[in-house]
């Protein structure tokens, strides 16, 4: 019967929108392992036998690794999750607890990934720089300006500029992550961004601690 053909014709036919993004899901987590694996030397076919499908199915999505590769990192740049920290206690507890959220972010395993392929094709740099700072804002500028913002309303910092002196906090929290080894023995590095927090902390919050009118 025509009905029974083209049932048959649907399914010789393009996979099913579940079954699409399923292979999509596979091609990015596998993009994610091999540029942890490998960085800029991964390849599409490199992807495709980590992803366990043929080549055909990643070629058909991704005319380059170029594409693919930016691709997954504007997921990954929309996906991630803005700084997490326990606001409680002091400000000085709660800006350390901050720093110490902000660095372990940077220097996850996939944000270490980006900055690799990111410091050896500037390339990808200009592609993504709108997607960089728009997650920039998101998940490290506005946490941390809402906390100082607060801390100068309670009278707890004195931060004429708050929008600035977040800035230069972010800053010097991505300049870490852009000098770290990356084959620095996990436990030292861990000691080494404690240091780092805490150095950050005592910097701002001593420096801008309200001083009593003479």
């Amino acid at each position: 019967m025509a009905g029974d053909d083209t049932s048959g014709s649907r399914q010789k036919g393009r996979p099913k929108l579940e079954e699409a993004a399923e292979i999509d899901l596979a091609i990015r987590e596998a993009t994610i392992k091999v540029l942890l694996e490998q960085g800029e030397a991964a390849t599409l076919n490199s992807v495709a036998h980590a992803a366990g499908l043929s080549r055909k199915s990643v070629y058909a999505r991704y005319s380059s690794k170029s594409d693919l590769f930016l691709a997954v990192i504007r997921g990954l740049l929309e996906g991630a999750h803005g700084v997490e920290f326990d606001a409680s206690g002091s400000i000085e507890e709660k800006l350390l607890n901050y720093v110490r959220a902000a660095l372990a972010l940077t220097s996850a395993p996939e944000a270490r990934a980006i900055q690799r392929l990111l410091n050896v094709n500037p390339a990808y740099i200009a592609a993504l720089k709108p997607d960089m700072l728009a997650a920039t804002q998101k998940h490290f500028f506005n946490p941390l300006r809402d906390l100082l913002k607060g801390a100068h309303r309670d009278a707890e910092l004195a931060v004429e500029d708050v929008d600035g002196t977040t800035r230069v906090i972010v800053r010097l929290i991505f300049m870490e992550s852009m000098t770290t080894d990356g084959d620095v023995q996990a436990s030292s590095e861990t000691g080494a961004q404690d240091a780092y927090a805490r150095f950050i902390t005592r910097l701002i919050t001593r420096g801008l601690l309200p001083r009593a009118e003479i």
